[in-house]
């Protein structure tokens, strides 16, 4: 795309690309698509969009805006890459440059994390009047986006924006002009505290923190602060320090209070990593133990300064080694006989005595034979009776389908707006393959273009005649929304036939 305008500092690719359309003059979201990435199906994405490679490759070698300058620079890719090991941060960067097909936000944790992306866009004010004075036009600040952030930390509350972010129109880059402010959102201490230590983590740099090296941080973390009882992590005190610092509504509001279990995140944080942390669980946990002395970016810095330990996969290969250097024992050919009939599992119900002894004499060897004879489990959803969901969906979508068909005015009725009138329609929507009557319908009630402008003309034919309005092509192409770049060969012939016929009418 010719002119395709340099992101400002701290700028979304997502507002970038929709001032493009502006700048282009793209009244058409999926000309839009075309423009920049030569393909209608990409999804716009605020936090960690995809195809980033695509628009690297718009601007000049000299301007130095390569991928991963994009990536950290102008996404929400700094508050999620310092809690992830340096291998995944890789292959989310690799995914965010191609087509990821929904993989980021799986593997970042976004979809199954406690901290829920924000519904609708958020502005700041102030800021949008200093935006206009110094560079003519506005732009979607990353920091206004971030989860949980309410408030700038130069002039206070954000404005929520009429604009949903997972809307209806998941391919439409829309700029801020087109929008309008809603309510001013109502902060408190604790919202200034988050908001400051976020817009710090937006400007953190980060490779990839191992997980041993944070497990070690936040012992050492427990060890500076006196959270310890005896040579014990005291829990309870870090549990006691959360809810005071940050108070129990704040929390439950962000979704991240604290149950007093054994289950809790706060527990599972002090002790050894096993999975990542969202990052406000991280801001949570440090800014309330330190009293608000230690920042995000100075855990992040220490973090990444830990020894980190041996990873799990050297210690599995001495552990094999030993194992298969040393002599079997009679207890351990009479486990390799007993595997040669039958999966482990079948061996220790034959042998339950046996099976306890390897256990608490010979674990490693024990676990390594097992994994080497076990079977191979076979995956399969069977928990659902397909066929008798695809027969009650199919009554719901046929009821729509029939209903919406006549009419006139329903929106265009592709494939995703059916599905989206049913209930649970992601589940639906993945599972096209095991619903055949499902498919069957959606196949034969789905608009093609050309049926969907062709009803749009006849729509506004009808109307404009019931009004008693002089019918002119213009006029009923401007009331159609249509245009002879993009109107197909079977609507001109029948814009031509009404044209024709009103034209014999009048004689």
């Amino acid at each position: 795309m010719l002119g395709f305008p340099t992101p400002y500092p701290d700028e979304l690719l997502y507002s970038t690309i929709a001032r493009a359309g502006v700048h282009d003059g793209d009244t058409s979201p999926k000309q839009l698509l075309d423009q920049v990435f030569n393909n209608r199906k990409v999804v716009a994405t605020v936090d960690l969009p995809s195809h980033v490679q695509v628009l690297s490759n718009q601007y000049p070698e000299s301007l130095c805006l390569n991928t991963k300058t994009l990536i950290e620079r102008h996404t929400l890719w700094p508050i999620y890459a310092p809690f992830h090991p340096r291998e995944r941060t890789e292959k989310l960067i690799m995914w965010m440059s191609g087509a990821s097909q929904g993989a980021v936000h799986l593997a970042s944790g976004m979809a199954a994390s406690r901290v829920k992306v924000k519904a609708r866009f958020y502005v700041c004010v102030e800021c949008l009047n200093e935006q206009k004075s110094k560079y003519g036009e506005y732009f979607w600040n990353r920091l206004w986006q971030v989860p949980l952030v309410k408030v700038c930390p130069k002039h206070g509350p954000l404005h929520a924006t009429s604009v949903e972010i997972n809307g209806e129109h998941r391919h439409s880059y829309i700029p801020l002009e087109s929008v309008t402010l809603t309510n001013q959102s109502e902060v408190s201490t604790e919202d200034f505290v988050f908001g400051i230590q976020a817009s710090h983590l937006l400007n953190a740099e980060s490779a990839g923190i191992s997980f041993s090296q944070w497990t070690s941080f936040y012992r050492h973390f427990a060890v500076t602060y006196g959270f310890l009882n005896k040579k014990r992590i005291d829990y309870g005190r870090i549990h006691h320090a959360v809810i005071r610092y940050w108070g129990p509504r704040w929390l439950e509001e962000a979704g991240v209070l604290p149950p007093d279990k054994e289950t809790s995140w706060l527990r599972a944080i002090f002790r050894k990593h096993r999975k990542s942390f969202s990052f406000v669980e991280h801001i949570v946990a440090i800014t309330a133990l330190s009293g608000g002395s230690v920042s995000i970016t100075d855990a992040i810095n220490s973090a990444s300064r830990m020894q980190p330990h041996a990873d799990d996969t050297a210690k599995k290969q001495i552990i094999n080694n030993d194992v298969e250097q040393r002599v079997c024992g009679v207890d351990e050919m009479q486990w390799k006989t007993l595997l040669k009939n039958g999966s482990p599992n079948q061996a220790r119900k034959r042998n339950p005595a046996l099976y306890a002894r390897l256990y608490r004499n010979h674990h490693d060897w024990l676990m390594l034979i097992n994994q080497n004879f076990s079977s191979v489990k076979t995956q399969g959803n069977h928990c659902v009776d397909w066929p008798k969901r695809d027969r009650i969906v199919s009554i719901n979508l046929l009821r729509i389908c029939e209903r919406l068909s006549d009419d006139l005015n329903a929106p265009h009725l592709s494939r995703t707006f059916l599905i989206h009138q049913l209930q649970n329609h992601a589940t639906i929507e993945k599972n096209l393959s095991r619903l055949p009557r499902c498919t069957q319908l959606l196949n034969i009630y789905t608009e093609s273009t050309s049926e969907y402008q062709a009803r749009r003309l006849s729509r506004a034919y009808l109307a404009m005649k019931k009004n008693g309005e002089e019918i002119k092509r213009w006029s009923l192409l401007r009331k159609a929304g249509l245009s002879d770049q993009r109107m197909t060969e079977a609507v001109s012939w029948l814009l031509a036939e009404i044209l024709g016929e009103q034209g014999r009418s009048k004689v």
